[in-house]
């Protein structure tokens, strides 16, 4: 059982060491964006920070600068959207809130968000505990520890069988866990109903065509809700109840 236990813990260990040199270089590149955003280069600063967010990085305060570079580089609609993500990894932050208020004022009109619910920020919270992909790769370690224990139980001649039994009961659930919400990160990262328009003077149409006749136009940066969308274009909501289609690269959903 003791040998058995000892290889678990250092395949345990292989994995988590071969995920932190995968990302050995992210300090340096989030330091080159710091350094650039001092020395006033903000378009290629809030270059800097949005690689580091492509390749997984779901943090908050990465999101905050990202948005303050944006801001400063009046790119407006990824401001707002930076921001945002921000505010939703880290609910009720004043900074945040401050500076996404800043940057709502250059675009004028936007949604008014309502404070959350205790648990809402609970469960915002609890996603926050890892990236999406970090969620997915601890579904994959737990997922070779519980494969581990079913080989051990089943097919080794081990003493203290009862232990075993405990810790494939223990490793199943919290390899459910883990799963369940990388399922759900997944399914969030792809299915948000909310948006940001990213170009200024958005035409939004009657139906979802080129052709179909403008309605009103959208400023860069405003939060809509997306009710419906096709490969070309999606059906948009605003606050005040109007509705109509706009082209999908012209958004950019949270």
């Amino acid at each position: 059982m003791q040998p058995f236990i000892s290889y678990c813990a250092r395949l345990f260990l292989i994995i988590m060491l071969a995920g932190t040199a995968a990302k050995a270089q992210s300090p340096a590149l989030f330091t080159e964006a710091n350094r650039l955003y001092e020395q006033q280069q903000f378009s290629d600063a809030a270059t800097k920070y949005q690689q580091l967010i492509d390749s997984g990085y779901q943090v908050a305060d990465l999101y905050f600068n990202a948005g303050n570079a944006y801001y400063k580089s009046n790119q407006t609609g990824m401001a707002v959207y930076s921001f945002e993500k921000a505010l939703r990894l880290q609910p009720g932050d004043e900074a945040i809130e401050r500076n996404l208020a800043m940057a709502n004022q250059r675009v004028g009109s936007n949604v008014e968000t309502l404070p959350l619910l205790f648990f809402e920020r609970w469960w915002l919270q609890w996603q926050q505990l890892h990236t999406p992909a970090g969620w997915a790769n601890w579904s994959i370690a737990w997922a070779w520890i519980f494969s581990a224990l079913i080989i051990a139980y089943f097919f080794f001649p081990v003493p203290g069988k009862k232990y075993i039994r405990w810790g494939l009961g223990i490793a199943g659930i919290i390899l459910l866990g883990y799963f369940s919400m990388a399922a759900w990160m997944h399914s969030q990262s792809f299915h948000s109903s909310d948006a940001i328009v990213m170009h200024d003077a958005v035409k939004v149409k009657s139906a979802p065509d080129d052709g179909a006749k403008d309605l009103f136009e959208l400023k860069e940066g405003m939060k809509v809700k997306v009710l419906d969308a096709t490969s070309q274009f999606g059906k948009v909501e605003l606050s005040d109840g109007k509705t109509g289609w706009v082209a999908v690269n012209e958004i950019r959903r949270l």
